[in-house]
């Protein structure tokens, strides 16, 4: 007999996007693990929902009141409890909407309601017989011998991952006939077994770096620092961590700051390990990073490469986490949920009981704090593994040079040497574009953006006039609007003139130039490093995309072509971020068998900042800033926040933050400093204002501003606001 009894619903909390500050509650008529995606109404429109409890107490609410489930996608979750943990705190940390946090763990795909399917593709698998042979049988072919080597420790690898150590599909059909593989065209969704094969001998390490490595080896959470000197042999000392991971039949997370370095990062490891190697970054298309990330967290990698948001990346059995160039400001997302990756990766280890390596020539002076104060292991590496001295810096002072377009006649002389003897050249300008600006020789009027407080920079080579914060671009005038003089040019040196100057000077010497308007794709920055690879003399002209640990064996000298605006910024990190950067690109010199040079343009000579620079001791100089931090009580000794409005009205933006400013001050556990005019203040046509609200305890800071939720609406009055936690500028 058939019960008459209504059917039981399930209450199932959804985070969904939108500006919630807590999940939403549906039912459904079965229960549903966390972390499956659903398809859910959201007044007038339907949208897709990751499920974060599974069945939830409703309280007061009146059942007939929730919506229902339209669809459920997953039949197994796709983001597991150890990455929904750590979305949930973020989204509470960082008080963004709360959503947000679970979306940026998924691909574009997956949160547009896509299947969780790997695309079928070719796979090779061992058969009985393949398992079995003795590969000297073989040795009449050493291709083949080769490629029987490298399948069976794994017993089965996709073709893309056997290209990728160069085997083709013809040598695999030759096998297949010999009965020793299959070849197939399937879709796995299995785990494949972690080999730990290596197909290159590591690196003999000196003393130093056998005993970081030795002390990196472990299980746990184990949170060290490898602060080593640039060319010190860092990337070595992951690759033999990592092996030893892998021989513990567990896998690796690898955080790099930008996509310029995949490149170099994945060859290498590619030319290291035999397991197959994932990479997330935004070079890839929607569908490969989609197919990638599955891969990864099905378990089909030993070793997951990527920038940021693959921080948040689903791996089974992680072992080990490695964070290079660890204080590079690329890991902090500035818009919308304003994380930082490094701090995600430190809990995501502590909670998975994973060591953790943070690795700089540079480090953060927040990494340096906790190293020193014993938070984490302290680990340094002294000397270059090759045993070369590091490069001999200079000053030149510009008061007492002749110059053309900001460089000196004595760097010019010193660039002139290094090339005659057949040596590559790098010169640092973080100016990309022409020249900075486009003004009046005769009344010194200046174009800016019609939507910014910012000074419009002139690029020839498409002879527009472009601002760099918002993108709005014009032909450049031909006629002074102040004084009607038609005597307009160019003023001040970026990437662009740079290299048509030194081409004028040099017309013989291959000119390689590295900015986002000419390396912006993976593609284009890699035909840039295959430039530097060839034989003989080349200048090598860039931004600070240059200083991101890229290795050029041949450059001897570096010159620094202008960086005195690091000394005068407002921002609180300008002199932290101008001391790393100086180090990081002189760091480039003198990694081959010749000693290098650096030589640093500046009208400040005798500026003490870069007296412990000029000796490579960057310690020194991260010292004395923390004795700076410390009497301010700025990180790391006491906790910051921005809080940020902008619009169109700038009285309204000013009145939005004197309301809370004053709100916080009753409080009486914060200090508030503010509202203040944004470095830029109008940007895109909004003008822009901030609070700086500054706490002795995290804590305290955290529930001041936990109720502005509440009290101000996000899009109220005409004006937006974010809060960003741990900010890393003060802009």
């Amino acid at each position: 007999m058939t019960s008459l009894l209504p059917k039981s619903l399930h209450h199932i909390k959804i985070a969904v996007p939108g500006p919630f500050q807590e999940p939403l509650i549906y039912q459904h008529d079965q229960a549903l693990a966390a972390g499956i995606r659903c398809k859910v109404p959201l007044g007038r429109r339907q949208v897709i929902g990751i499920t974060v409890d599974e069945n939830t107490p409703t309280g007061d609410i009146d059942p007939s009141k929730l919506k229902a489930i339209i669809e459920v996608l997953d039949q197994q979750p796709v983001l597991p409890n150890s990455i929904l943990t750590l979305a949930d705190w973020m989204s509470r940390y960082y008080q963004h909407e709360f959503s947000s946090s679970y979306f940026l763990a998924l691909p574009a795909l997956l949160r547009k309601g896509e299947a969780a399917t790997l695309k079928a593709e070719t796979w090779l698998t061992l058969t009985p017989a393949g398992e079995a042979i003795d590969i000297e049988q073989l040795k009449r072919s050493a291709k083949q011998q080769a490629l029987m080597a490298f399948l069976q420790p794994q017993q089965r690898c996709s073709m893309p991952h056997a290209r990728d150590h160069g085997f083709d599909l013809t040598l695999a059909k030759t096998l297949e006939k010999k009965g020793l593989l299959s070849i197939d065209n399937l879709a796995h969704h299995d785990a494949i077994k972690i080999s730990a094969e290596l197909s290159e001998t590591p690196l003999t390490l000196n003393n130093e770096q056998q005993q970081a490595l030795t002390q990196l080896t472990g299980e746990g959470f184990t949170p060290s620092l490898l602060e080593g000197v640039t060319g010190s042999g860092k990337t070595e000392v992951y690759l033999q961590a990592i092996a030893d991971c892998l021989k513990n039949n567990k896998r690796a997370l690898v955080l790099v700051p930008e996509i310029g370095l995949t490149p170099q990062t994945v060859r290498r490891f590619r030319q290291r390990f035999v397991d197959d190697i994932v990479v997330l970054h935004s070079g890839l298309s929607d569908l490969q990073r989609q197919q990638n990330w599955l891969r990864a967290a099905f378990g089909q990698a030993a070793i997951v490469i990527g920038t940021r948001s693959a921080v948040l990346t689903p791996i089974p059995d992680l072992g080990l986490i490695i964070i290079d160039e660890e204080h590079d400001q690329s890991y902090k997302q500035q818009d919308s949920l304003r994380y930082h990756a490094r701090d995600i990766a430190i809990l995501r280890a502590k909670n998975e009981a994973v060591p953790i390596v943070l690795g700089s020539a540079t480090p953060s002076l927040e990494s340096l704090h906790h190293a020193i104060n014993g938070r984490y292991r302290y680990l340094q590496l002294n000397q270059r593994a090759t045993g070369q001295a590091l490069p001999y810096v200079e000053t030149v002072d510009m008061r007492q040079q002749q110059q053309q377009h900001g460089l000196s006649e004595k760097l010019l002389i010193r660039i002139k040497e290094h090339l005659n003897d057949g040596n590559q050249v790098l010169l640092f300008l973080n100016r990309r574009g022409y020249a900075p600006s486009w003004f009046c020789e005769d009344c010194g009027w200046i174009a800016d953006c019609v939507y910014c407080d910012a000074h419009l920079t002139h690029h020839r080579h498409n002879n527009l006039n472009i601002c760099h914060h918002c993108g709005f671009q014009q032909p450049p005038i031909k006629q002074c609007p102040n004084c009607h003089s038609h005597s307009l040019t160019a003023m001040g040196t970026g990437t662009e003139r740079a290299e048509e100057f030194l081409s004028q000077c040099l017309p013989d010497v291959p000119m390689i130039r590295f900015d986002s308007n000419i390396a912006s794709t993976r593609k284009q920055f890699e035909e840039q490093l295959a430039k530097t690879e060839a034989e003989g003399p080349a200048i090598i002209i860039g931004t600070q995309m240059l200083a991101k640990g890229h290795h050029f064996e041949r450059v001897t000298l570096v010159g620094i072509w202008d960086i005195d605006s690091g000394l005068f910024s407002a921002d609180l990190r300008a002199k932290e971020r101008m001391g790393q950067l100086l180090t990081q690109v002189a760091g480039r010199s003198g990694r081959g068998k010749r000693r290098g040079e650096v030589l640093i343009q500046t009208y400040y000579p005798d500026n003490p900042i870069y007296t412990p620079l000029l000796q490579h001791d960057y310690r020194s100089f991260a010292h004395e800033l923390l004795q700076e931090r410390k009497r301010t009580r700025l990180p790391p000794f006491g906790y910051l926040a921005v809080i940020r409005a902008d619009s169109a009205h700038a009285e309204r933006a000013e009145s939005q933050l004197k309301e809370m400013a004053t709100y916080l001050l009753q409080l009486g556990s914060v200090r508030v400093l503010g509202p203040l005019p944004a470095l830029l203040s109008r940007r895109a046509g909004k003008f822009r204002y901030l609070l700086i609200v500054q706490s002795d305890k995290r804590s305290q800071l955290h529930e001041a501003l936990n109720p502005l939720h509440k009290h101000y609406p996000r899009e109220a009055k005409q004006v937006s606001w974010h809060i960003d936690i741990d900010p890393a500028e003060l802009a």
